[in-house]
């Protein structure tokens, strides 16, 4: 049984201070208040906050690894940390100790042009990585989730993250060739093709221990570095699809996923978030149905890229084609987006320009909360989940703020509803989280929902129904990385 250090005060705290210090110096490490109060919450989470103990920020995996070592040694909790704007509360420190901050360790290592892979560290960022692309590799281009540009990268990649590249890349896990990880006992392991070789171009044919630290958030081990795939940087292109209802649009993407047309993204929202991204909010009076307004509710957003403007224009016609086939309006972006005003513009056009910080999004409700009932799910079931989530959301005076994403060729989808409250509203915080939780229990009976970077007690329900096999198989793996318990503890399966 693990005993973790409780309320670490007095010498026991200062000694330990002493010691963090010793390792990355006096200036990268706090106990005050002032600042462990900044780690106790994620980006925009309903979840409760934390508490830690000790903030500190390594520059290297020399210094992680001695870090991890003394909490092993001292049974004090670790949590990973890049940049903390997550949901789900998968960073907030549930049982105090050590969140290791891993912004110093930002630098991408190596990019090997030929094999199109970087090696980067733990803590870079999306505004690191690709600023550094466009500076020295211009040619080559990395798949970047809709998210800020201080966003991490590699929480993103093995949290199942959502890509620009999704349609052919899959996800931010398929995007990972290989890691290096200290273990929760502060031992570093390299799995992928790095641990053979010096090369970090694939997980085949090794057995694929790099499953072992991706979708545990961050409970089995801290990511130092990983070599992650990159794509050759064409020219593309960008269509808008617009459809009368959600149905309608899913009908038109399963088409156009099924046609061989070299599609490397495809993502949709609802009405609802395309008012959020034009600066309406939630208490202005909109209408819950598009219907009522006589709007459409699919805007699709359908990006090819080629080699050649004749293979542009033959994809091109394709996808008007099918489209103009199956009910839907279509255009290209530029086209699109000149219909609206110069403020407009500018907000819209960030949807080919990632990262970005969406503006409106989380301050679509005043006071700049929201969390997601996000869920990787079957094609067959994306529209019904949307009119699910959408009932229960009216119900509590909420707007379903829907996002749709096709995975790795058609093979899976995403579907995701935000619920925006105010933080600094207990009642509509609370309000908000019985929103969500009943949306998540009444999606989960179409049979074919998992939800991803889900809070504790939506994890829960993810495993309700599991092979109880698998789940003691997942439990004695834990065990053996991680024997006293220390990772991020509170976020387990």
């Amino acid at each position: 049984m693990v005993i973790f250090l409780k309320n670490i005060e007095g010498e026991g705290k200062e000694r330990i201070l002493k010691e963090l210090e010793s390792i990355v110096g006096s200036e990268y490490v706090s106990s005050s208040r002032e600042i462990t109060f900044l780690y106790h919450w994620d980006f925009v989470t309903a979840e409760e906050p934390g508490r830690c103990d000790f903030v500190v920020m390594p520059s290297s995996t020399e210094e992680v690894q001695e870090i991890v070592r003394l909490a092993n040694r001292e049974k004090i909790p670790v949590i990973p940390w890049v940049s903390g704007m997550n949901f789900g509360g998968i960073c907030i420190p549930r049982k105090g100790g050590i969140v290791v901050d891993l912004r110093r360790m930002n630098k991408v290592l190596e990019v090997n042009e030929d094999d199109m892979y970087a090696v980067v560290e733990g803590g870079i960022t999306w505004g690191d990585l690709k600023g550094y692309l466009e500076k020295h590799h211009p040619n080559l281009r990395a798949g970047i989730t809709w998210s800020p540009a201080g966003t991490g990268v590699i929480p993103s990649y093995i949290c199942y993250g959502m890509l620009d590249l999704g349609f052919i890349g899959g996800t931010g896990a398929e995007f990972i060739n290989g890691l290096e990880v200290v273990l929760p006992t502060g031992e570093i392991v390299r799995v992928g093709s790095c641990m053979c070789t010096n090369y970090w171009l694939g997980r085949a044919p090794l057995p694929d221990l790099v499953g072992l630290f991706i979708g545990w958030d961050g409970t089995t081990g801290i990511v130092t570095k990983a070599g992650i795939k990159l794509w050759p940087n064409l020219p593309r292109k960008d269509f808008i699809i617009i459809a009368d209802t959600v149905d309608t649009g899913v009908k038109i993407f399963r088409k156009l996923a099924k046609a061989g047309l070299g599609i490397v993204d495809m993502c949709f929202l609802n009405y609802v978030w395309l008012c959020s991204l034009q600066g309406y909010r939630e208490d202005e009076n909109m209408p819950f149905e598009p219907e009522k307004t006589g709007g459409n509710d699919f805007y699709g957003l359908v990006t090819i890229t080629a080699y050649t403007e004749k293979e542009m224009e033959a994809k091109s016609e394709s996808i008007m084609k099918i489209v103009d086939e199956e009910g839907g309006l279509v255009a290209d972006i530029e086209t699109v987006i000149d219909m609206f005003s110069e403020n407009e513009k500018e907000n819209l056009l960030t949807l080919t320009n990632l990262p970005i910080h969406f503006y409106g999004v989380w301050n679509f409700s005043r006071g700049g909360g929201g969390e997601w009932v996000g869920s990787y799910i079957s094609s067959r079931h994306v529209a019904q989940y949307y009119e699910i989530a959408r009932s229960i959301a009216k119900k509590y005076g909420k707007h379903a703020c829907m996002y749709g994403r096709v995975m790795f060729g058609g093979h899976h989808w995403i579907a995701r509803v935000n619920i925006n409250f105010n933080k600094n509203d207990p009642e509509d915080v609370e309000r908000a989280r019985k929103c969500l939780m009943e949306i998540d229990e009444n999606v989960r009976k179409l049979g074919s929902v998992i939800r991803y970077k889900a809070p504790p007690w939506a994890k829960k329900r993810n495993l309700e129904k599991a092979n109880p096999t698998a789940l003691e198989l997942i439990r004695k793996i834990k065990s053996l990385l991680d024997p006293n318990g220390i990772m991020n503890p509170g976020h387990e399966m």
